[in-house]
């Protein structure tokens, strides 16, 4: 039988209070409260990743999870909750800070796209309405510019979260029936620019002297 051993960390798992584990090391970036705020006030169990540790001296200093461990404390009220935590017992401070350094460089995040389909597959709301939107005005969402494509996606949520349903309803409308689906009127720039004008002149902006001019 083949020696799979050095693909498989040698680590173990523990829950651990929070007020028993250490971070904010020298090599870590700062805690970002707005993060913490953010992601605590949208608390979801099932996104909560293990806290790697490292035990050095019986001390658990955490290298990756700080912002999992205040999102906890905070979502929970108390610093006596438990997280599962990964730990490491054969890691040096030196180590450690190599492996914070360069854990993402390899990592191929999701595109806005990719992260859009996905929450449409969830069934979640916001993402559904928008693609509903889009597509009733016999346009669709993708990658690829082209004619009717909207690429811009992230802009589309954008626009839905700042301004509403209405203001992106307007704003599809106007380049549809301005530009009929060409692909640079359906560009981030122009979408926003839309939006903005919607937004500020509300009913004021008369649609047909926009498409004249």
């Amino acid at each position: 039988m083949e020696d799979y051993s050095m693909f498989v960390p040698n680590v173990h798992f523990e829950q651990i209070p929070i007020k028993n584990l250490v971070s904010n090391q020298e090599y870590q970036r700062n805690i970002s409260e707005q993060h913490v705020l953010n992601a605590a006030a949208h608390f979801d169990l099932y996104q909560i990743n293990p806290v790697k540790i490292s035990r050095r001296n019986g001390v658990n200093y955490v290298f990756n999870g700080q912002h999992t461990v205040e999102i906890v404390a905070l979502a929970s009220g108390s610093r006596e909750t438990p997280v599962w935590c990964m730990i490491y017992d054969d890691l040096n401070y030196e180590h450690e800070a190599d492996i914070f350094a360069n854990q993402m460089k390899f990592v191929k995040p999701l595109k806005p796209y990719e992260v859009f389909m996905a929450n449409v597959e969830a069934g979640n709301q916001e993402q559904l309405i928008i693609k509903d939107l889009v597509e009733s005005y016999s346009l669709s969402i993708g990658q690829v510019r082209n004619y009717g494509v909207v690429c811009a996606v992230s802009t589309l949520e954008n626009i839905y979260e700042r301004f509403g349903y209405h203001v992106l309803d307007r704003t599809l409308r106007l380049c549809v029936g301005t530009w009929e689906g060409d692909m640079n009127s359906l560009s981030a720039n122009m979408l926003n620019g839309i939006a903005r004008l919607i937004y500020t002149f509300g009913d004021s902006l008369k649609d047909e002297l926009l498409r004249k001019r």
